[in-house]
């Protein structure tokens, strides 16, 4: 068996065991998150090398049947035959740097698709790799990008509406210095920068401020929504980088540290499904061969840092178990000429081969073997045969589950497709079943689907409420399970293990009810809608021994009131001096008198305890002068007939105790000549009193 059937089939053999644990088919869940799901988490993904500076196809991918016309066209970067790398029977090779992937290539995990161009070619770097990234006519200037525009069409509501629930993480990721075209969209850039996750910052401190409805006013509030998105993706970004680490080494290079940083984002569960990362140096105009030596020189050494790192990147995926969702492709902005020039390099040319990889590519090789005039000019070019555009559409259509519709949408035309994928794994409809096993190919995007890829019937998880409302004692069955259906257009029956009967949420009781009288234990809640065979929705919800009442008291003797700081339950019946009350917050406010206050908390439950707590509340007495000489005035607010006074000095001793009777007045008057010169401390105590201050004698 090749490798790429057996990375595949293992996969896949891991992902049934996890889909299918022992249980029947009706128990499967279809919600969103479900392995069946269109939108499971594990989507497909698609990372790009851009190779800028336009690489020479002639020597990366060589025609073995045009040697001698090679030979005579481009005699100063000829490659000699006995150092090609064969590629068998197709009379094709690879450059020497490119060794690694003929090992992919027999693996078929390496697609070829030769003399992909466009008509009118431009031979400038800029204009034409914009061409490739906009996916224009050569004499059309679009300012968006293929990819862009894509994201836009899936994501009609971004940046406004992003991150959220559903996508929390970047929707596309470049480990370049700024976004590219690529991903200009027509009213926002799609990409998030992520050149090293381990050097994130927060960009800009938060803020939410107001700004005018005006031009200046929207661009404003755009930049202060970038900000914050920017800020939120980063630590996403960085949590899945440093997650991970990749099993296999990088090579130390700017193309190697770019997909190692890839492959530990994929690795780290980051749900972004489009990287580009980039490779520059193929502008070979000289020394593109060393002059000594034909395969060595700017070019091969460029090659070398492909295969390097391409092959270290399908080895971590590999390892971590995601090569069956990754295609990798290359593209530059045009090929080389066919004729070589006195510099030992190549000038701006036209057509040349582009790479795809990944454990489900078609591996056959694409297009025909370049044909080389025999008596070859300056102006000759190599004839494009694949519009790249057929490429953008078959990656859309076979890959990103787009469909024809949405590849036009994207790229303003239709192109004709060339078979990218393998035929038994391309999903058009996007429904997590191959094209050659769907028997309903048009299934509506986010429709749930059985294995034969036809709708079921299916609500959403959160369509349902169910949870815990009341623990219960051990030995007693007063635990509650509440359950809901928000969709009140289908009446459903509830069943409980362990509970022989059934109930039903209806228009009757409002689609909802409380289960009671559990007993502690896991309980498994199946909600079935009997007008839908085969439907069904499990669920798990647990009744525990309720945790001991705890409480604290807080006393605010400006108001006359304690705070009562509660925990345990979600009802608590509080007695305050004989009076009841029910609180249903942790935190509850009661009234205090002066004096002795008995404060007593319970629950529904008995098995949590009682928290009881007796709380003082002092009059405030007034006292003068202070300092004293002979007499000190003691006024005392309230009811009371008497007050015990108490004398002590500051090291503790007790120097005066006397009951005073209280008059009209509410003022007694302490004689204070009888003691020296110091500090004293003065208490009073009575029905409603308990206070100390401290006093200065003269």
């Amino acid at each position: 068996m090749k490798r790429r059937n057996f990375i595949h089939r293992l996969g896949h053999v891991s992902a049934l065991a996890a889909a299918f644990p022992n249980m029947a088919f009706n128990n499967l869940d279809f919600s969103s998150s479900s392995a069946l799901s269109n939108t499971a988490s594990r989507d497909k993904i698609i990372v790009l090398i851009k190779l800028d500076g336009g690489n020479d196809g002639l020597n990366t991918i060589i025609p073995l049947d045009q040697m001698s016309e090679l030979s005579n066209a481009r005699p100063h970067v000829f490659l000699p035959e006995n150092k090609i790398v064969s590629l068998g029977s197709n009379d094709l090779g690879l450059h020497p740097s490119l060794g690694d992937f003929k090992s992919l290539f027999e693996e078929e995990r390496f697609k070829i698709i030769q003399n992909v161009g466009y008509p009118t070619p431009d031979f400038s770097h800029f204009r034409s790799m914009d061409i490739w990234q906009s996916a224009s006519d050569s004499d059309e200037y679009i300012t968006s990008g293929w990819m862009g525009r894509y994201i836009e069409d899936e994501h009609p509501l971004y940046p406004n509406a992003y991150p959220n629930e559903q996508y929390p993480h970047p929707l596309s990721v470049e480990l370049g210095w700024q976004t590219s075209l690529l991903f200009t969209g027509k009213s926002s850039f799609t990409s998030f920068i992520a050149r090293n996750p381990t050097e994130f910052r927060e960009i800009i401190n938060e803020f939410d401020n107001e700004y005018p409805s005006d031009k200046k006013g929207e661009k404003l509030k755009y930049l202060q929504l970038i900000a914050k998105q920017s800020n939120l993706y980063s630590t996403e970004v960085k949590k899945a980088y440093e997650s991970v680490n990749n099993t296999f080494d990088y090579p130390n290079t700017n193309l190697g540290q770019q997909l190692e940083i890839a492959s530990r984002l994929i690795g780290g569960g980051l749900n972004s499904r489009i990287y580009m990362v980039e490779l520059g140096g193929f502008d070979t105009h000289d020394t593109q061969v060393d002059s000594s030596d034909p395969t060595k020189g700017q070019h091969a050494s460029i090659l070398k840092e492909l295969n390097d790192a391409v092959t270290a990147f399908m080895k971590n995926l590999d390892a971590i178990g995601r090569s069956d969702d990754v295609l990798t492709m290359t593209f530059s902005e045009f090929g080389r000429t066919i004729v070589s020039n006195g510099s030992n390099g190549t000038d701006h040319g036209t057509a040349a081969p582009l790479f795809i990889f990944g454990n489900k590519v078609d591996p056959s090789i694409m297009g025909s073997n370049p044909v080389i005039p025999k008596n070859a000019v300056w102006q000759d070019n190599l004839e494009s045969e694949f519009d790249f555009r057929q490429v953008y559409t078959s990656l859309i259509n076979q890959w990103m589950g787009g469909g024809s519709t949405k590849a036009k949408d994207v790229l303003f035309k239709d192109f004709d497709e060339i078979q990218i994928v393998g035929k038994e794994y391309v999903d058009t409809d996007g429904d997590g079943v191959a094209d050659i096993n769907d028997n309903c190919p048009d299934t509506p995007q986010g429709s749930v689907v059985d294995l034969n890829g036809c709708v079921l019937f299916s609500l959403p998880a959160n369509n349902y409420a169910v949870k815990t409302v009341s623990a219960s004692c051990i030995g007693s069955n007063n635990g509650k399970i509440s359950v809901s259906a928000e969709d009140t257009s289908h009446t459903y029956q509830v069943n409980v293990s362990g509970v022989e009967n059934a109930y039903s949420l209806s228009s009757d009781n409002g689609h909802s009810i409380v289960l009671e009288d559990l007993e502690v234990g896991l309980y498994t809640i199946n909600i079935s809608i009997p007008a839908q065979e085969g439907y069904l929705q499990s669920f798990e919800a647990k009744v525990t021994e309720p945790d001991p009442l705890q409480g604290k008291a807080q006393i605010d003797y400006f108001s006359k009131s304690a705070q009562l700081q509660l925990k345990g339950s979600q009802v608590y019946y509080i007695e305050v001096n004989g009076v009841m009350m029910a609180a249903h917050s942790n935190l509850f406010t009661v009234p205090l008198k002066a004096g002795k206050n008995t404060i007593r908390v319970t629950t529904p439950l008995d098995c949590q305890g009682v928290y009881e707590e007796v709380l003082f509340m002092s009059e405030k007495l007034r006292y003068f002068p202070n300092p004293v000489d002979s007499e000190l005035n003691i006024t005392i607010p309230g009811t009371d007939s008497e007050i015990a006074i108490e004398v002590f000095s500051d090291s503790g001793s007790n120097l005066y105790r006397g009951t005073h009777s209280i008059g009209a007045s509410r003022t007694i008057q302490l004689p204070m000549s009888r003691f020296k010169s110091g500090l004293y401390i003065v208490t009073g105590t009575g029905k409603t009193v308990n206070e100390s201050f401290k006093v200065i004698k003269l």
